[in-house]
């Protein structure tokens, strides 16, 4: 292309911004709609519908290795003599594309491999996209890029879970923050944030008070005082905090038992702020957190509450769960002067 063809340039640029950005779905219509017959399409099992994940990591030989879900999206396509500009632009960004999307999922093997052994968030090390393009550098691709790829590259890790790349991109802050959780709920007391330092300066990481402070807040975990604060009876051992969302599900019991959502930011009581903001009770604990990741839920107050990021759920197994649902309720009205927020507007023990 030319330096004097700018309404080309920027055709070409305003596509390849486009097909960068492409969710997997739309980016294979796109491959389909430009290449036509070029393109071979993969047999498929009894009429399953087409994958949405770019690829899926299996350990092999204890190390992951990666197995692009269609070849469509690996694939470098020809450029036909007499084909018009547009067309050539095209298929050059489809190539370059499927180029790029290979070689940082290779990278990311590497740079996170005890990451895709374990699949614990504590095991992802500290990554930037400058530093992840210092150390595995290719042509054309630049941070923008790099960021408009990650954000729809979805790859199946090996204990079956559907991730983001860019979810493999952490800060030291944040690095830090799933460590500290992991103290946090290992931990059978509340613990401040000067022991959490001290617990961290004995796994060898040095970071200050503050910096503690700053990680527990990223993931939305209560202080100490609002830890330790609960309000509930000494029999009742909670769990330990952690997201809801579909892959934490799988860790809960299929079980009877009281169970406590949290909320990203504190709500003004009478008498004093929590993050609590509804205490529920159920027979079967992995079930009713499931229905509440589908975002069907009648109680509006508590919709609210869950469509926040970072919501925090915990939960204690127990047959007689609605004599204690009943008995958190009032303990927690005596501590706070009054019943967690959607359970004052959604129902529950009044």
């Amino acid at each position: 292309m030319k330096p004097g063809n700018k309404p080309e340039e920027k055709i070409g640029k305003i596509i390849f911004s486009k097909a960068l950005a492409m969710p997997m779905a739309k980016y294979l219509e796109y491959i389909v709609s430009i290449c036509g017959a070029l393109v071979a399409a993969p047999e498929q099992d009894g009429g399953q519908k087409k994958e949405t994940v770019f690829a899926r990591v299996k350990i092999l030989g204890g190390n992951p290795v990666a197995e692009i879900t269609d070849p469509r999206f690996a694939e470098r396509y020809p450029i036909p003599v007499g084909t018009g500009l547009r067309t050539i632009c095209s298929l050059l960004w489809i190539n370059t594309r499927n180029r790029f999307s290979r070689h940082i999922l290779e990278s990311l093997l590497r740079c996170q491999k005890r990451y895709w052994l374990t699949g614990r968030e504590t095991d992802l090390r500290p990554l930037s996209l400058s530093w992840f393009l210092a150390e595995n550098p290719v042509r054309y691709l630049d941070v923008s890029r790099l960021s408009r790829l990650l954000a729809v590259l979805r790859v199946e890790t090996p204990k079956g879970v559907n991730i983001n790349l860019r979810s493999l991109f952490v800060s030291k802050r944040r690095a830090c923050s799933f460590m500290i959780r992991k103290i946090i709920n290992q931990s059978t007391e509340s613990l401040n944030d000067r022991r959490i330092q001290e617990r961290l300066r004995q796994k060898g990481i040095a970071v200050t008070g503050r910096t503690v402070c700053y990680a527990r807040g990223l993931l939305h975990i209560p202080n100490y005082t609002q830890r330790d604060r609960s309000g509930y009876e000494d029999e009742v051992q909670f769990s330990g905090y952690f997201q809801l969302n579909r892959e934490n599900i799988s860790l809960i019991p299929e079980t009877p038992g009281v169970y406590e959502i949290s909320g990203a930011s504190s709500v003004n009581y009478r008498h004093g702020k929590s993050k609590t903001a509804y205490l529920g009770a159920t027979k079967c604990l992995r079930r009713r957190l499931t229905h509440y990741t589908g975002g069907q839920i009648k109680n509006t107050a508590l919709l609210l509450v869950i469509r926040e990021s970072g919501v925090n759920i915990r939960y204690f197994p127990t047959g007689n769960y609605r004599d204690c649902e009943k008995r958190l309720l009032l303990n927690f009205k005596a501590c706070f002067g009054e019943l967690p927020v959607a359970n004052m507007l959604g129902g529950g023990t009044r």
